[in-house]
């Protein structure tokens, strides 16, 4: 099946789609308010040429791949605390006049299409771009897909775990290592949302009665329950890096 590459600055009909899919890929709370939430929109509305989308020959959306451009000079300690900052900083601050690097902050693959290489595709293309435009290459902060299965582990050891042919453990963290990135780091607290206990509660459909740390299905870290009655969930990433131009073979 033959597939198009667009853009929400060319196809912005596509911006509904765009979130029903990454919603589709992610458990609900990861849309609730947070710093980086607050302003996905604007991201949207600022860098529409960096929010690509592949399309069937019906027109419908089967991957998107989402990010802006940012400055960064290189170095692993001038790296953003995560994806809540680099959206407030693209949104909140002008637009840099010339980036050194691309921050993808989500790939999403409509279920029905998986393992079929389309999430491949646009990192192989958002490195093409970045050639031309980012000569630092390409960030992400990802989120490793097979991490919930274990919230117990911290994500440093999680990111180390090898399968026995040696090549990483999880999937997600695989696909960008295999194409030449190289990891840099760990974003400890990427995503962060707080929220009331009674709305967290209502989410687990069982009651959340003390402080203390709960686990929280999709979650790559269990929730923190404080005393003040609201429950904090602060996702820690993976930093990588992909060189500028063409991907690994």
């Amino acid at each position: 099946m033959a597939l198009t590459l667009t853009d929400l600055s060319r196809d912005p009909w596509l911006l509904p789609e765009v979130d029903a899919l990454i919603g589709a890929n992610m458990p609900a709370f990861m849309s609730w308010e947070s710093p980086g939430n607050w302003r996905w929109h604007g991201m949207y509305d600022r860098y529409a040429e960096h929010q690509l989308c592949l399309v069937d020959g019906a027109g419908r959306l089967v991957a998107a791949a989402n990010g802006l451009p940012v400055h960064w000079d290189g170095t692993t300690s001038s790296l953003p605390s995560g994806s809540d900052e680099v959206l407030v900083r693209g949104v909140d601050q002008a637009p840099p006049d010339c980036p050194d690097a691309v921050c993808m902050l989500s790939v999403s693959v409509d279920p029905a299409h998986r393992a079929a290489g389309h999430a491949e595709r646009l990192l192989t293309e958002v490195r093409r771009r970045a050639a031309r435009h980012a000569p630092r290459g390409v960030i992400i902060p990802v989120r490793p897909t097979r991490k919930p299965l274990y919230p117990l582990i911290p994500i440093d050891e999680y990111a180390a775990w090898r399968r026995p042919d040696g090549r990483c453990f999880d999937p997600w963290l695989r696909t960008h290592l295999e194409l030449g990135a190289r990891q840099l780091g760990i974003a400890r607290a990427s995503l962060v949302i707080r929220q009331p206990v009674v709305r967290w509660a209502e989410f687990l459909g069982h009651p959340l009665p003390g402080p203390g740390e709960h686990l929280l299905p999709g979650a790559l870290v269990p929730l923190r329950v404080a005393a003040d009655d609201h429950g904090t969930y602060t996702e820690p990433n993976v930093w990588v890096h992909h060189p500028a131009g063409p991907a690994a073979p």
